[in-house]
C-alpha cells in the first residue's frame, strides 16, 4: 500500500510532497530507514520521474486493511494537493493519513478545529457503494461526519459551465446523497488542473439523467468550510423549465418511435386504456413535484400510471389513501416509502389545482412548471 507519510528511526514524521527535490529524496532514501506510522514496519521510499514520491508497504502487508483500495497516482496527487491547500488556511489543524484506531479506518485527511473533527476522503476509484456507506457509518459511530470529494469524472470534466443535461452513474449519484454541502450537489476535484468542479441544483429527469449546473472553482479560490452554490436566479430557473419541457416532449415522442414492447410497455398500456396519445398528455402530467426523484422513471410515466391505477380501482386520485398508493408503488422495482410519499405529494398537487380528469380544460401553463421548480429548490435550501 502507498502512503505519503512515514517516520524515521528516531520517530521524526516525514511527509512527502510533489515539490520535494527528487535528487535529495533519493539520497535520503539511501541513508535512512522509514517506518509506517501505523504498523511500524519498514516502508520503501519510491521516487520516480512521474508519479508523486511516496512510501510503499511490502506486498500483502497486514497494514493494508486500513485502506479501502490501492493508491493511484491521481489519488496520491489529489490528497497531497488538498493537504497543502488546507494547511494554507492556518485556522485548523490538518493531519494527512491519520490512523483512527477506534474504528480501524484511515481517512485521507483529518481537519480539526475547536468545534469539530472532519475526516476528508478523496475518492478516485469506483468501488461498491456499500463500502462507501460502511466507511461513512464508521466515522459517524465516533461522532464525525465525513466529507467525500470525488475525483472529477472524465465524462464530466469538459462539460460546459452553466445549465445543461448531465448523466450520472449510480456510483456518482451516491455522492449527491452524501454531500459536504446542502443536497443535490456533486462536488468533485480535478488534481491535474487544481480545480473544484461543482455539479449542483440537480433536477432528475429519468434514469441517470439530470438537469444541473456545472461550475468550476480554481483551488486558490476555495474556502473551508467548502463554498456553497448560490440560489438559482430567474434566468437559470427559466432554463431549467425550458429544458425540462423539451426533455418531456422529446422523450414522449421516443416512447412511440423507439418502442419495442408494444402495449406490454406499462406506460403505453396506460395511455391505451385511458385513450390518450403520449404526445397529447397535458402539462400537469409529468411535473417535478416534491420527492419525484424517488422514481427512476420519468415523471410523466409514473404520474400517468398512478392516474390509470386510480381509475381502474375507482379511486379519487386527489385523495387516494396510503394503502392504495403502496399497492401502486409495489408495481415498480425497489418500492419504497419515498416513492409512496412522492405519489402522495402528486395527489396533493392535483387537489391543490383542482384537477379532476384527463379530458377537462385547464389553464395550467409552463409558468406553473417554472414555479414548481422554483419552489422545489427554495424548499431544499430552507431545509438545509
Amino acid at each position: 500500500m502507498d502512503i505519503l507519510t512515514a517516520r524515521t528511526t528516531d520517530g521524526q514524521l516525514v511527509i512527502l510532497s510533489k515539490d520535494d527535490c527528487r535528487i535529495s529524496l533519493r539520497n535520503r532514501r539511501d541513508m535512512e530507514t522509514f517506518y509506517c506510522p501505523q504498523c511500524k514496519k519498514p516502508v520503501h521510499m519510491k521516487v520516480g520521474d512521474f508519479k508523486v514520491p511516496h512510501f510503499a508497504h511490502a506486498f500483502n502487508s497486514s497494514c493494508q486493511n486500513l485502506f479501502a483500495e490501492g493508491e493511484s497516482a491521481e489519488h496520491l496527487l489529489g490528497k497531497q494537493l488538498l493537504y497543502e491547500w488546507l494547511l494554507q488556511k492556518r485556522k485548523r489543524d490538518v493531519v494527512l493519513e491519520p490512523v483512527m484506531k477506534a474504528i480501524q479506518q484511515r481517512p485521507d485527511l483529518l481537519v480539526t478545529s475547536d468545534e469539530e473533527c472532519v475526516p476528508i476522503e478523496f475518492q478516485c476509484s469506483t468501488i461498491p457503494v456499500n463500502q462507501l456507506q460502511k466507511r461513512t457509518d464508521g466515522f459517524r459511530t465516533i461522532g464525525m461526519n465525513p466529507i467525500w470529494i470525488l475525483q472529477t469524472p472524465i465524462s464530466l470534466v469538459d462539460c460546459p459551465q452553466g445549465v445543461s443535461v448531465l448523466r450520472l452513474s449510480k456510483f456518482q449519484e451516491w455522492f449527491t446523497l452524501n454531500p459536504p454541502i446542502e443536497g443535490d450537489v456533486l462536488l468533485t476535484f480535478y488534481p491535474h488542473t487544481k480545480t473544484f468542479h461543482y455539479y449542483h441544483h440537480l433536477l432528475h429527469l429519468a434514469g441517470q439523467r439530470y438537469i444541473g449546473i456545472h461550475h468550476v472553482l480554481p483551488m486558490h479560490y476555495q474556502v473551508f468550510p467548502l463554498a456553497r452554490p448560490k440560489l438559482l436566479n430567474e434566468n437559470a430557473l427559466r432554463s431549467y423549465a425550458d429544458m425540462y419541457k423539451a426533455f418531456r416532449e422529446d422523450d414522449l415522442k421516443k416512447r412511440i418511435l423507439l418502442n419495442r414492447k408494444g402495449i406490454k410497455d406499462p406506460f403505453l398500456l396506460s395511455c391505451y386504456k385511458l385513450r390518450i396519445l403520449p404526445v397529447e398528455l397535458p402539462l400537469w402530467i409529468g411535473v417535478p413535484t416534491k420527492g419525484h426523484d424517488a422514481f427512476r422513471e420519468a415523471d410523466y410515466e409514473w404520474q400517468l400510471r398512478l392516474l390509470h391505477f386510480c381509475k381502474q380501482h375507482s379511486l379519487p386520485v386527489q385523495r387516494v389513501g396510503r394503502t392504495w398508493i403502496s399497492r401502486f408503488v409495489n408495481q415498480f422495482s425497489n418500492p419504497s416509502t419515498e416513492k409512496v410519499e412522492a405519489c402522495r405529494n402528486y395527489s396533493r398537487f392535483l387537489r391543490q389545482h383542482n384537477f379532476q380528469s384527463l379530458g377537462e380544460e385547464t389553464d395550467f401553463s409552463e409558468n406553473e412548471v417554472l414555479q414548481i421548480i422554483s419552489e422545489r429548490f427554495l424548499a431544499k435550501a430552507t431545509q438545509n
